[in-house]
């Protein structure tokens, strides 16, 4: 997955935004769990610290209070729930068996200290009689009242577990009522656990989930990608499809279907200009190419106008030669170079161009390691003009004393021709541009090198009319290798 995709951009947004929220909601679920626990066992304690403050017991009375408890909550009451009552000065008068020892007197919370005034934030209540005790119930008179103190709530910790304290008091005793938080806290790290493993798997989901809602919504601008790619000086009229593209997406095509569509017009035009005006100048150079070939033989031999006629035929035979250049990459370009395919073969052909060397260069050494037969499917002319343009430009880039190397070989159904030429390298700079039309690496252009940049170009556009593939290989340490492969034919047997 790379960083820089788009794809991942979404996907890691989403998850950032879709898991933000979700972690935020998760957390305040979390803590609403709390305090609603808190909250529930905090109503819990204060009804029945609220009961037995509101009763007046008598000595001894205190331990009906777990009874009342074990009737409540069941056998198990007494260890959950536990009581303990001081006096204001805190003496203690009764502690319930199951009073956890190390929840001192400093960890309970503090009451206000009685007084005989009623305050105006102090609660004034009926008391009620304590009818399951004893059994005697006053009949006569108002009920007494009672000046409760609190409820106040504290957490203490202890050894065994965490406690939820309720302090309360009236004029007699303050009470102490603690809830064992053990089965509170146990529910509370249940939702935690859950949470901690749903949301990896739910960040996990957020993630693949926004990875395929991208991967889906690029859907066109692959196909976009995918047709642009395709699309070259000889496919020009493929057209990217609408399918059910977005509206964004659609205009986007649209808008590039319409540059095509300006583009094809104009390549077109482009192309039948120059096939057009290499056409129209073939009869002209060709008459006027004649006339000066006849000038020169009707002029006297060494004459000043012999020698004029002749700078003037050669100047013609150059245009000559770019005219039919140009024709060719031009059908190239249309798709419309004619092809004579036959039987053609390669290393017959090659020794025959290379005799021609020794008289081209006889300054320069040539190696040559040629596997004899070897056949492809090819235009004679066209491949004879490839392997010429190959070998002039070995030999005109090379130097006085320098040396050319061909190697012609089978490579699996390939026929592989290496040609090597001593020389000064070609720059790194203009290495990917050496098949460009009209490019030369010398920039200044002189005629001391003959040339005008199409040969190269023109052998590519040949070698891929026939299947194949021509390459610079390298060009470094005084050393330029140029690589031709063409699909191998293999005669049949007669």
């Amino acid at each position: 997955m790379k960083v820089n995709s788009f794809k991942f951009k979404i996907g890691l947004l989403n998850l950032l935004f879709s898991g933000g929220v979700l972690l935020f909601f998760g957390l305040f679920f979390l803590s609403m769990i709390n305090r609603i626990g808190y909250e529930r066992i905090d109503r819990e304690l204060r009804v029945l610290a609220d009961l037995q403050a509101r009763m007046p017991f008598p000595k001894g009375g205190w331990e009906y209070f777990e009874e009342l408890l074990q009737n409540l909550y069941g056998e198990d009451a007494k260890k959950q729930f536990t009581i303990k009552v001081a006096s204001h000065h805190g003496e203690p008068i009764y502690s319930s068996s199951c009073w956890p020892a190390d929840v001192s007197s400093g960890k309970l919370p503090a009451l206000a200290p009685a007084t005989n005034t009623v305050d105006a934030n102090e609660v004034v209540l009926p008391m009620r009689l304590p009818v399951p005790f004893d059994g005697h119930v006053p009949r006569h008179g108002p009920p007494p009242f009672r000046h409760i103190r609190g409820p106040v709530f504290a957490t203490a910790d202890g050894d065994h577990g965490r406690w939820r304290v309720v302090g309360i008091g009236n004029e007699e005793v303050n009470i102490f009522i603690a809830m064992n938080l053990s089965i509170f806290d146990a529910e509370v790290h249940r939702f935690r656990y859950a949470f901690c493993i749903a949301m990896p798997l739910a960040l996990l989901f957020l993630l693949c989930g926004g990875w395929l809602i991208a991967n889906r919504a690029l859907g066109p601008v692959k196909i976009i990608a995918g047709t642009a790619e395709n699309i070259t000086a000889k496919g020009l009229d493929r057209r990217i499809p609408k399918t059910d593209a977005d509206k964004e997406f659609a205009g986007l095509i649209d808008v590039i279907n319409g540059m095509l569509d300006r583009l094809e017009k104009n390549f077109q035009q482009a192309v039948r200009f120059s096939a057009d005006a290499a056409h129209e100048l073939k009869t002209p150079l060709t008459i006027l190419q004649g006339q000066l070939e006849r000038a020169i033989n009707e002029a006297s031999p060494g004459s000043e106008a012999q020698q004029r006629n002749g700078e003037l035929l050669e100047e013609v035979q150059r245009l000559v030669a770019i005219t039919r250049k140009l024709l060719l990459l031009a059908q190239a370009d249309s798709g419309r170079m004619r092809l004579a395919l036959a039987p053609f073969e390669f290393s017959a052909a090659l020794e025959s161009i290379l005799e021609d060397v020794g008289i081209m260069a006889p300054g320069l050494i040539l190696e040559k390691e040629i596997v004899p037969r070897l056949h492809v499917m090819a235009d004679a002319d066209l491949m004879n003009q490839v392997l010429h343009n190959l070998i002039t430009n070995a030999i005109k880039y090379n130097r006085k004393d320098g040396w050319i190397r061909c190697v012609l070989q089978t490579e699996g159904n390939t026929v592989r021709f290496t040609i090597a030429n001593s020389g000064e390298e070609i720059p790194q700079a203009d290495a990917d541009k050496v098949f460009d039309r009209f490019y030369r690496v010398n920039k200044s252009r002189d005629r001391e090198i003959d040339g005008i940049g199409l040969g190269l170009s023109l052998a590519r556009e040949i070698v891929l009319a026939h299947k194949g593939e021509l390459v610079l290989d390298s060009s470094r340490n005084g050393i330029t290798t140029f690589i031709l492969r063409l699909p191998l034919y293999i005669r049949p047997a007669e």
